[in-house]
């Protein structure tokens, strides 16, 4: 057998070796427990502090809020989705229900473009339709490029200047 041959077959088989072991060190031990997902991923998971609360919460004190978004286009979407996490604010409501609260427990009131194309900015992998009435639960996409107006200043309009958040349309 030729030297050269000889090497490359030396070679072959160190990094063979090498990804054996490397494989070995970095595959948890709990991987394939579950099929091909880390068994331990669920307890992780279940370890991880609570954030979320769901619409439910928010119905105790904004009932009118909240029966208006459940008549608009808005009404699938979780109050959480736009607002962020609301736990702490939940909790702190329902042990002071008359009390101010303090401003690290408001919740965000998104009104820039980016927060709103997010979701409605054009993403040609989304399904076609932007201009569906009867379906409302198809995303209405606008290039935020292209549907950027600007007021009198020439200073780009905010997205709730002309749409309402809770019924957009």
């Amino acid at each position: 057998m030729p030297q050269q041959i000889r090497r490359l077959l030396v070679a072959f088989a160190v990094f063979i070796a090498l990804f054996l072991v490397l494989r070995y060190v970095m595959i948890p031990t709990s991987f394939g427990e579950y099929g091909h997902y880390r068994g331990r991923s669920l307890e992780d998971n279940a370890a991880k502090p609570l954030q979320f609360t769901g619409n439910s919460s928010c119905i105790k004190c904004h009932k009118s809020i909240v029966e208006e978004k459940s008549r608009g286009h808005h009404a699938g979407l979780a109050c959480e989705t736009c607002h962020g996490p609301a736990l702490k604010h939940v909790t702190y409501a329902d042990t002071l229900p008359h009390a101010k609260l303090p401003d690290s427990l408001l919740l965000d009131k998104p009104a820039e473009r980016k927060n709103c194309a997010l979701c409605h900015n054009r993403n040609m992998a989304r399904i076609k339709f932007r201009n569906d009435t009867v379906n409302i639960s198809m995303i209405k996409q606008v290039d935020v490029m292209k549907h950027n107006l600007v007021d009198k200043n020439n200073e780009s309009l905010k997205c709730i200047d002309c749409h309402f958040p809770h019924d957009p349309y």
